[in-house]
């Protein structure tokens, strides 16, 4: 009985020193939705007023050719000021619409995917790192994909998000919308015939 405790008290001191050293908070905001939500996102993403809209803007990160067809609901993001998320979204709609993906209300007819956005953000050798995880769900509620991926910004400040630029956000849109068309092209090619 004697040993126990000191071991316990080892084991304890062991997982603080593990969980401080990743510099992170491993969560991505998911145990922690009840305070996030005070000062983050609940808004919903804008919809497509035309899904067909021509053209990109300067910068937009534009897959490899062929084009999809998608309705998607971004649903309220998790863990991100609100300011931020408006950047983000308003990128998310110009990508989108350039790549054949309409950004549409819940419970839209005929939707494609809702796409639920996790983020955190944490200060390390004088930077800031924005980690993101995006759930894609298909219509009866199954998650069938994932994208995930972090970018990192010059600043590290007691709030790690007053380092983060709307420019920042709008890269991760970016890469989000890329990285979801490359993964519908992907899903939609048949799967190759073993040799006869």
């Amino acid at each position: 009985m004697t040993g126990i405790l000191p071991r316990l008290a080892g084991i304890m001191c062991l997982l603080f020193i593990v969980a401080g050293c990743t510099g992170a908070d491993s969560t991505f905001g998911f145990g922690k939705q009840q305070n996030d939500q005070e000062a983050t996102s609940n808004a919903e993403f804008p919809q497509l007023s035309d899904p067909g809209a021509p053209g990109t803007t300067p910068g937009t990160a534009q897959p490899a050719a062929g084009p999809v067809s998608a309705r998607v609901y971004f649903a309220p993001v998790v863990g991100a000021p609100v300011e931020l998320i408006q950047a983000m979204s308003r990128r998310l709609v110009t990508v989108g619409s350039a790549n054949g993906v309409s950004l549409v209300a819940a419970g839209t007819p005929g939707m494609t995917h809702e796409i639920k956005g996790y983020f955190s953000a944490f200060t390390e050798n004088g930077a800031t790192t924005v980690i993101h995880v995006w759930d894609v769900v298909s219509p009866s509620g199954q998650r069938v994909h994932r994208i995930q991926g972090q970018e990192s910004v010059p600043g590290a400040t007691s709030d790690p998000w007053a380092s983060v630029t709307p420019e920042a956000m709008e890269a991760i849109a970016d890469k989000i919308m890329a990285q979801y068309v490359l993964w519908l092209r992907s899903a939609a090619q048949p799967a190759p015939q073993p040799p006869a």
